[in-house]
């Protein structure tokens, strides 16, 4: 297979770091974070960075063993991202444990780090929140420190950062910044290894969200709704254009703003197609749908009408066949998107779905997929126990009550339960389970829970030491 990136950053450095995106290529290198860490490092004086992922485990820009660089930063996206950086290490020899390592420095960052404290016995170091400031002082520290990891405590004045070894007991603030930086060395891949976004340059529109989606991470933990203007997204691109090559422009935001058909008209006119990952309802209209030219929409009603205000998200059924019946004109098909499981889930709240879809399916051609509802910490529902056998009891009442949907793996969604609202017990069950080459499954998590070894939700709820603002 042809590897052919643009927009790669090769340079020698005195201080060479590992960036480490603990999933596949095709899902990390779509990864806007990934992009800001990768710039930030290298825009740095006698600083490189250099990515590695699951199928990549030398380094894409020189090919060198990851054992071989002294700072090792994980990006933390989704809850199997942490037992794949315990991997990751054992299988490097690296020793896992903070306590056992002389040599390297573990930091990790992304938005999981809302509860770094299932892997406190591992990292060194965990970003907090937005880093585009934070790895600037970082790195201006590391600068003038003769052993990083033995004088830690340097690190330790630094908002929105966490230490072990040093925050036994305090809080810590996440940390948030105005959007003021974007990065412009964007590596798009133009062979056969395939992107999630393929030939795309990922344009960062918003941060934050101004919902307060009862179940979601991202109104209730990741921080204020921060948007750019026009003009700096339009100097962004042109910029882009300098340093990497693209055919289309995603617009990044859980929430876009309200002159979003002037920024698609706009960055339109610059000769790019544009899509958008994430759509809200209020988005879809004659301004947008027109313009974006893609064959599939995503829409995410969730749940039942009834459930879905009582969640915090206020749209009607009719308010969604309404944007339907537009999307058909421009569109050939609709996702859509729902959760079952959530507190106050009836039978009736999964008979209304079914009909939704049906009705749906009468419009336009229509793909459905279902996630049981994984709790999250820092939101409304963190505490809800995640019953694996009512959930499945209801998987299988919607796959015998309407065929060719998609349900996600119900084990695969009690680890990421557990994960997510698992306290430092958890950590260490994870870690023993990797050192020992244990298979870590859902049986055996269950038998954890039951024996007694771990306790989900976590009762010391650890992860309410960080202070979190929307």
């Amino acid at each position: 297979m042809r590897f052919i990136e643009y927009g790669t950053i090769k340079k020698r450095a005195a201080n060479r770091f590992a960036l480490i995106y603990p999933d596949v290529y095709r899902a990390g290198n779509s990864n806007l974070g990934i992009h800001y860490v990768y710039n930030i490092v290298n825009e740095a004086r006698d600083f490189s960075i250099e990515r590695f992922f699951l199928d990549f485990e030398r380094s894409i820009e020189t090919k060198d063993m990851l054992k071989n660089f002294k700072a090792l930063l994980f990006s933390l996206n989704y809850e199997y991202g942490i037992i794949n950086l315990l991997k990751i290490l054992k299988n490097n020899n690296i020793p896992i444990l903070r306590e056992e390592r002389k040599d390297h420095l573990v930091i990790t960052g992304g938005p999981l780090n809302v509860n770094p404290f299932v892997l406190k016995d591992v990292f060194d170091i965990a970003f907090v929140g937005d880093a585009e400031k934070s790895l600037v002082e970082f790195i201006e520290i590391y600068t003038t420190l003769d052993d990083p990891k033995r004088q830690i405590e340097e690190f330790a004045k630094i908002e929105g950062i966490y230490i072990p070894e040093i925050h036994r007991e305090n809080k810590i603030k996440r940390r948030i910044e105005k959007l003021t930086y974007h990065p412009l060395y964007e590596p798009i891949q133009w062979g056969d290894f395939e992107e999630s976004f393929n030939k795309t340059f990922l344009l960062e529109v918003s941060r934050g969200c101004r919902s307060r989606c009862e179940f979601c991470l991202t109104g209730n933990a990741l921080g204020p709704y921060r948007e750019r203007s026009i003009e700096e997204l339009i100097h962004i691109v042109k910029e882009g254009q300098k340093r990497t090559k693209f055919e289309k422009i995603a617009l990044i935001g859980s929430d876009m703003p309200s002159s979003i058909d002037e920024i698609i008209n706009s960055i339109g006119e610059l000769g790019f197609q544009i899509s958008l990952p994430s759509l809200k309802l209020k988005d879809i209209n004659l301004g947008t749908i027109p313009f974006l030219g893609q064959d599939t929409i995503t829409l995410a009603p969730e749940s039942s009408e009834s459930l879905r205000y009582d969640i915090g998200k206020y749209y009607s059924d009719e308010e969604f066949f309404e944007k339907i019946n537009l999307i058909k004109k421009y569109s050939k098909s609709v996702k859509l998107y729902f959760i079952f499981g959530l507190p106050g889930e009836e039978i009736k709240d999964l008979d209304e779905v079914i009909e939704f879809i049906k009705k749906s399916r009468k419009m336009i051609r229509t793909k459905s997929s279902f996630n049981p509802f994984v709790p999250k910490p820092h939101t409304p529902f963190e505490d809800y126990i995640f019953d694996f056998s009512k959930l499945k009891e209801k998987m299988k009442y919607i796959t015998s009550n309407i065929k060719d949907v998609r349900i996600e793996d119900l084990k695969g969604a009690f680890i990421q339960y557990v994960i997510s609202v698992g306290g430092s017990d958890v950590g260490k069950f994870l870690i023993e389970g990797v050192e020992n080459n244990s298979n870590l499954t859902y049986s055996s998590f269950s038998k954890a829970i039951d024996g007694g070894e771990i306790t989900v939700p976590s009762e010391e709820k650890e992860w309410k030491k960080i202070e979190v603002s929307i």
